[in-house]
Order: C-alpha cells, then sequence, then structure tokens
C-alpha cells in the first residue's frame, strides 16, 4: 500500500502541475531534472524526474514533455551543465535549443518518513515561475532501500 501511496501522491502532484500548464499558452515542456537540496544530481533525483515526466505528459491536455534522454543530448551538444543550480541565462538558452516553452525544475529533502518535493515551472523566455506545487510524498521500505536507508 505504501509503495501505491507514493506513486500515487507523485502522479496527482503531476497532475495538478499539468493542469496549471494546461491553462498557459505552452506547446512543450522540458522536465530538467529533481536534485536534492543542496543541488545534487543523483539517482533519486533521476528516478523522480523520470517518473514525474511520465505522469505530467499522461495528464498533459495541450503540450508534450520533451523525452529525458532528448534533453540530455541536448545538454551535451550545446555543453550545458545539467547539474546544480539553474539560472535565467541557462534557462533561456535551454528553451531556445530544445524548442521548449516551459521548464520544469525541482528540488527534494529528504526526511525519516517522507519526502518533501517541490517543483517550479518556469517560462523559457522570462525565467519566471508561473506554476509550481510543493507536496509530501511517504516513505515506504522500496524507497527506503533505494536512498540506503534500510
Amino acid at each position: 500500500m505504501n509503495a501505491q501511496d507514493f506513486d500515487t501522491q507523485l502522479e496527482a502532484m503531476a497532475q495538478a502541475l499539468a493542469e496549471k500548464i494546461d491553462t498557459k499558452n505552452i506547446s512543450k515542456v522540458a522536465v530538467w531534472g529533481f536534485l536534492s537540496e543542496d543541488n545534487q544530481q543523483n539517482d533519486f533525483g533521476n528516478f523522480l524526474t523520470d517518473d514525474f515526466s511520465i505522469y505530467l505528459v499522461n495528464h498533459s491536455e495541450s503540450f508534450a514533455v520533451v523525452e529525458r534522454n532528448h534533453l540530455t543530448v541536448i545538454l551535451k551538444e550545446h555543453r550545458l551543465n545539467a547539474e546544480g543550480y539553474i539560472d535565467e541565462k541557462t534557462t533561456k538558452q535551454l528553451g531556445k535549443i530544445s524548442a521548449a516553452d516551459a521548464l520544469v525544475i525541482g528540488t527534494y529533502t529528504i526526511f525519516n518518513s517522507e519526502i518533501r518535493l517541490r517543483v517550479k515551472v518556469l517560462d523559457t523566455e522570462t525565467a519566471l515561475q508561473f506554476a509550481g506545487s510543493v507536496g509530501t510524498l511517504p516513505m515506504n521500505a522500496n524507497i527506503a532501500q533505494r536512498l540506503g536507508k534500510l
């Protein structure tokens, strides 16, 4: 049940964000990824990013999501760093080269029994945030094991 609760909560966050994005004139979204609260990219962040991307596209009515492997290729080709803090210049540059109208970024904090997830959507023209979501995902045995807490 707990594994299902984790997925259910993550999907609910993606759905709520998709609904907010759908109200804007956005045709393509790139998911940059989820970093730990100290701005580190790691396996758990990649896991969250992949699942969130799938949930986001499944609840989209009016926009497409740039496939993550394609985004990685774009970053390498243009020598952009996929790790750490994203700034206004990087947001705009990534928007131009990926043809994305919006960029999804996020951070997470791991507690003993839960994970706090913060997700933001940035306009790639202005780098201004126009949507966001904050949620708590329950820790379960599978997640705790993946994080090395078991």
